[in-house]
C-alpha cells in the first residue's frame, strides 16, 4: 500500500522494514533463501507491518524497535502463508506456484518453520514479556484456526458462527495483534492499546470476508488464483454458507463433495455460477461492512493526530480493494 505524501516518515520506516526482511532471509540456506525471497518479491500489501508502524506512532518509541517488530509480524504472516497453502493444497499463490507445489510438503514445512523461527529469533531481542505473551497467544489461535479449517474441509453442514470463529483465529487476531503490539512498543495507555486491538480485530474480520467475496467475484488474473478456488478445495466461506439456504444448491454441492476426490475443478463451475446469481454476495458485503463500521467507530475515539486519519483511510482502502 502506497501511503500519501504527508506520511513520508512512515514510508521511510516501511522501506526499512522491507530492507530488514530481505537482510534477515539472506542468511538462510540457498533453497530457503530463494523461496523466501521469491515470496517477498511476489507482492503482498504489507498491511500487518504497516498497522504496527502506524499504531506505534500514538506513543513514543525507538525507531529500531518498531521496525524490527513490524518485520517480525510480516515474517509470521509469511510463514503462515506457506503452511496455509500446504494445508489447503493450494497450487498458486499471487500468480506463482506455491512452494509445496514446486517441491513437496516436507520442503514447504521446513521453509515455513524456518521463517517462523527467524521471526522468534528477532522477537527475542525485545525485552517485554507482555509482547511475548501476546504473540504466543496469537500463534496458538492461528494454529487452532488452521486445524478448524482442515477438519471442516468438504463439509457443508457448518454454521455462520463456526465460520466467524475460524476467520477470527486465522486472520483477525493477527491483524489485531499488529495494532496492539505497535501501541505497546509506543508505550501508550492500556485503554489506547485496547482500542487499537479492536480496531485491528474488526478490520481483520472485514478483510477476510471481503477476501472470501473476491474469490467469487474477481478474475484469475486479478486474484492470482482460479475463481472459486476455495469452494473447489472444499472450504465453505460466507458467500457459500448464505447461498446454501437454497436447498437445491445445497443438494447439488453435497453430491459433488461426496465424490470430491474424483472431481475436476470444472465440475464446480455450475455451482459457482449459481452462488453468484443468489444474493449471497450482497449479504456477505453487508456483514463485512458491519465489521468495518465497528472499526471506523473505534478510530473516532482515538487521539486527534495524523495517524488517526490514516487508519480511517486504510479501512476505506481495504473495503474497496479488488484483490
Amino acid at each position: 500500500m502506497q501511503l500519501p505524501k504527508q506520511y513520508h516518515r512512515l514510508n521511510h520506516d516501511a522501506e526499512q522494514v522491507e530492507e530488514l526482511l530481505y537482510q534477515t532471509l539472506l542468511d538462510a540456506d540457498d533453497l530457503i533463501k530463494e523461496q523466501s525471497i521469491q515470496l517477498l518479491k511476489s507482492g503482498g500489501k504489507r498491511i500487518r507491518p504497516l498497522l504496527c508502524l502506524i499504531s506505534s506512532c500514538f506513543g513514543s518509541n525507538s525507531p529500531t524497535l518498531r521496525i524490527r517488530s513490524a518485520a517480525v509480524l510480516e515474517l509470521i504472516h509469511m510463514a503462515s502463508l506457506v503452511h496455509d497453502d500446504m494445508i489447503d493444497c493450494a497450487p498458486i499463490r499471487r500468480g506463482q506456484p506455491t512452494i509445496h507445489q514446486k517441491y513437496n510438503n516436507q520442503v514447504a514445512t521446513r521453509i515455513g518453520d524456518y521463517i517462523f523461527a527467524t521471526a522468534l529469533e528477532q522477537i527475542a531481542t525485545i525485552k517485554d514479556v507482555k509482547i511475548h505473551n501476546l504473540l504466543a497467544y496469537t500463534l496458538n489461535q492461528l494454529s487452532v484456526g488452521e486445524l478448524e479449517q482442515l477438519r471442516s474441509r468438504y463439509s457443508i453442514d457448518l454454521s455462520v458462527k463456526n465460520y466467524l470463529r475460524k476467520i477470527r483465529n486465522k486472520t483477525a487476531l493477527l491483524i489485531a495483534t499488529c495494532c496492539k503490539m505497535g501501541a505497546m512498543i509506543g508505550q501508550t495507555t492500556e485503554k489506547l492499546q485496547r482500542h487499537l486491538y479492536f480496531y485491528g480485530y474488526y478490520l481483520g474480520m472485514s478483510y477476510q470476508i471481503i477476501d472470501d467475496i473476491l474469490d467469487f467475484t474477481q478474475s484469475e488474473q486479478q486474484l492470482g488464483k482460479p475463481n472459486g478456488q476455495d469452494l473447489v478445495e472444499g472450504y465453505i466461506t460466507l458467500p457459500t454458507l448464505i447461498a446454501l439456504e437454497d436447498r437445491s444448491l445445497y443438494s447439488d454441492l453435497a453430491q459433488l463433495y461426496q465424490y470430491y476426490d474424483r472431481n475436476k475443478p470444472s465440475d464446480y463451475q455450475v455451482i459457482i455460477d449459481q452462488i453468484k446469481r443468489t444474493n449471497a454476495i450482497e449479504q456477505s458485503k453487508r456483514i463485512a461492512n458491519q465489521y468495518l463500521n465497528k472499526a471506523i467507530n473505534i478510530v473516532k475515539q482515538l487521539p486527534n493526530q495524523a495517524e488517526k486519519q490514516l487508519l480511517m483511510q486504510m479501512a476505506a482502502y481495504l473495503s474497496q480493494r479488488s484483490y
